[in-house]
């Protein structure tokens, strides 16, 4: 189009110097100015332009919302009679208001946005979204186009570098899956074996037979006249291990996602839970996420307070992918535990060779637990092995559906 423009207004200048046709010569300088301007237009449309999303909060927990700023800039002083933007938003998100266009890629929408820019203009767009689903959402890449009023030309380019919102799963009291709100398991507290933390020092007693020498309090004795020991704080040394299974069916590659997504926010409400009880916390899942170097996670147990950050996010990025079976993951991970402590696994398909597994970990001096998921509780569990059936399908919408202010105000 444009070459056969420049061809029409060099054929119009040679016609109005041989025909000595004011008007035609006109008409050639207006065509000339076109073709220039579009030339312009075609190499300069797009210099100096850029686009940038900001998120108010780029991590939620589900359900949570927040704002998004799109702001687009011509930074020269050539203005664009229109610029269109094609922006990739994940498919996991709503618009409070507004609504994104469909993508031929599933799982993501397109946020369309065409605006006309003069020299030096920017101009800024917000939006509030809600985050329906736990993960790692990103947003792009976003495709620019601009070029000449005439629409001879358009150019073109795609601005990859995404932008993230981390949206974290969804916590409850841990009575809300079923398990009671002290010690929800059981026994297995009482068969901690403890060691002492000589960092948590609770206080003085007495010395008595037995007692380590290590742990004479010398000042105390020095003004009592008589041995003290030091007494310490026993739950500063409690430790559990989360054991995350993705695998949501048995004996076949597919996925459950209301069980994969139950599992992940059972897990960060037993976190959540041990770490207000003043425990260290491991968590350890049999996946990852992606372009991870690592194919499974591995959270030794801590309990600083960025550990929890820590779960929630390797639960927020983690995909529903398992990489090899949580009993085998169970026995590469136990033997660096500390020793005494708690085991508990997490699992929708849980069998003979994770009963297997968990039993071996007792033996070994762990207390065990299991956590089972699905429509019907396990079948065929060892009477020694302590287990929680919290539900399936129904008990997770359920879970979905509550008011966490309402809870906090009971």
């Amino acid at each position: 189009m444009t070459r056969a423009l420049n061809w029409l207004t060099v054929l119009l200048f040679i016609a109005a110097v041989w025909l000595r046709n004011p008007l035609v010569f006109l008409l050639a300088v207006l065509l000339g100015l076109v073709a220039g301007i579009t030339a312009l237009w075609d190499r300069y449309a797009l210099a100096e332009v850029t686009y940038t999303r900001r998120i108010a909060t780029p991590r939620l927990f589900v359900g949570e919302e927040t704002d998004l700023t799109v702001e687009i800039v011509n930074a020269k002083p050539l203005p664009l009679a229109w610029l269109k933007v094609e922006d990739e938003w994940p498919g996991q998100i709503t618009l409070t208001k507004g609504r994104l266009g469909h993508s031929w890629k599933p799982g993501r929408r397109i946020l369309y946005n065409m605006v006309s820019l003069w020299f030096y203009e920017r101009v800024r767009k917000q939006y509030r979204l809600r985050a329906d689903h736990r993960g790692a959402l990103e947003f792009g890449p976003a495709e620019l186009q601009s070029g000449d009023m005439f629409g001879f030309r358009q150019q073109v380019r795609e601005l990859k570098e995404p932008d993230w919102l981390i949206v974290y799963p969804k916590v409850v009291p841990v009575t809300a899956l079923g398990l009671p709100a002290a010690h929800p398991f059981g026994d297995a507290k009482a068969l901690r074996r403890l060691s002492e933390d000589p960092l948590r020092v609770a206080g003085v007693r007495p010395y008595q037979a037995g007692d380590s020498p290590r742990f004479i309090h010398w000042r105390a004795t020095a003004r009592r006249g008589e041995l003290q020991t030091k007494v310490f704080d026993p739950a500063a040394a409690h430790t559990s291990a989360l054991f995350l299974d993705l695998r949501t069916v048995r004996d076949s590659p597919g996925m459950i996602p209301d069980y994969l997504e139950y599992a992940i926010s059972a897990t960060a409400s037993l976190a959540r839970y041990l770490l207000d009880a003043r425990e260290a916390v491991g968590l350890y899942i049999n996946g990852s996420w992606r372009n991870a170097e690592a194919l499974t996670v591995r959270l030794p147990p801590a309990r600083r307070p960025a550990h929890w950050l820590d779960i929630l996010d390797a639960l927020a990025r983690v995909l529903g992918y398992p990489t090899l079976p949580l009993e085998d993951l169970l026995y590469r991970e136990l033997r660096g535990l500390p020793v005494g402590s708690t085991v508990i696994a997490i699992s929708a398909t849980a069998g003979e060779a994770l009963y297997a597994a968990l039993l071996d970990a007792r033996r070994a001096g762990h207390p065990v637990a299991l956590v089972a998921i699905g429509e019907e509780a396990p079948a065929d569990l060892p009477d020694e092995l302590p287990a929680f059936w919290i539900g399936g399908h129904e008990a997770y919408r359920h879970l979905m559906e509550l008011d966490l202010h309402a809870l906090d105000t009971d």
